[in-house]
């Protein structure tokens, strides 16, 4: 969890000018729930009372002192005093765990310089997701949806490929058609000659045929 406040912590002594300057602190600190009761808002305001007096209970008597200067305040060299205004908090004995304490001043009635605001989150890195369904291969993210375009070329592309595989299908079976149809033909048209008889076949067929001729006994 976060605080951040603002409250007057002077007026201290200019030295210099002999008057007394205002001196208002914006700080920013997170904190943490240990054992403490109550909410997380009742935690918050007491993490804004406490520390803004603990910032007060460190600053002033160093000031007054002559420890500190304006400039320091300006300029925020005030990063040694982090820990002791943690422990004069007393949040820690509260069960209230507090850290990353940040300040900034402004005097002599200019407004504290605020703080930065905190960088946004990056945005997630959209999610990819490639699937194959039904022979496509289907492509989809968190920030696109489904890639329909891809999707699309794909489907045209196997209409053609299924195309072109039944013309050529076609193309084989009519190629087959005509070469059995051209065979066909050429047999018709040139019928194979009869085998030639066996020389003692012959013999004996025209053996057969005079026997057989008139006048012949």
């Amino acid at each position: 969890m976060q605080a951040e406040f603002s409250g007057e912590i002077g007026p201290f002594l200019d030295t210099v000018q002999q008057r007394q300057v205002s001196v208002v602190v914006l700080a920013h600190c997170k904190f943490a729930r240990m054992n403490a009761a109550g909410s997380d808002a009742e935690l918050g305001q007491q993490v804004q009372q406490q520390m803004l007096r603990a910032i007060h209970e460190a600053i002033a008597p160093k000031m007054e002192a002559g420890q500190l200067a304006f400039k320091d305040l300006g300029m925020g060299n005030v990063a040694a005093l982090m820990p002791e205004i943690v422990a004069r908090s007393g949040l820690a004995q509260m069960g209230i765990a507090v850290g990353n304490l940040s300040m900034h001043f402004g005097i002599d009635g200019r407004a504290p310089q605020p703080f930065a605001a905190p960088a946004p989150a990056p945005a997630p890195a959209p999610q990819q997701v490639n699937m194959r369904v039904g022979g496509f291969n289907v492509h989809a993210s968190s920030d696109g949806g489904i890639d329909t375009a891809g999707l699309k070329n794909q489907m045209v592309d196997k209409v053609k490929s299924t195309l072109l595989w039944w013309a050529f299908g076609i193309g084989i079976t009519l190629f087959i058609l005509v070469a059995l149809g051209g065979y066909g033909y050429y047999v018709w048209k040139h019928p194979p000659a009869p085998a030639p008889m066996p020389a003692a076949a012959a013999a004996a067929v025209s053996a057969a045929r005079q026997h057989a001729a008139p006048g012949h006994h």
